[in-house]
């Protein structure tokens, strides 16, 4: 049995709540880059991204969207 993988041009990341962690995901992956234990860490590690073209995207707790910051190219 062959495993579908998901390829998306997508040039967003997002920091998503997991349990008590904050997690940096790229958007069209299944898995996280990153999990940090704070959320300021990870967007601080996330907003290095904006420089090569990613817009970052940080979600509240509850998974609505607080702020979209978009990239820096």
């Amino acid at each position: 049995m062959t495993k579908k993988v998901h390829i998306s041009n997508s040039k967003r990341v997002h920091i998503i709540s997991r349990k008590q962690n904050w997690a940096v995901k790229k958007e069209g992956t299944s898995r996280a880059s990153k999990i940090y234990s704070n959320k300021n860490t990870a967007i601080k590690n996330a907003e290095k991204l904006r420089s090569t073209g990613h817009d970052v995207v940080v979600h509240k707790k509850d998974g609505t969207i607080q702020q979209w910051k978009k990239s820096k190219k």
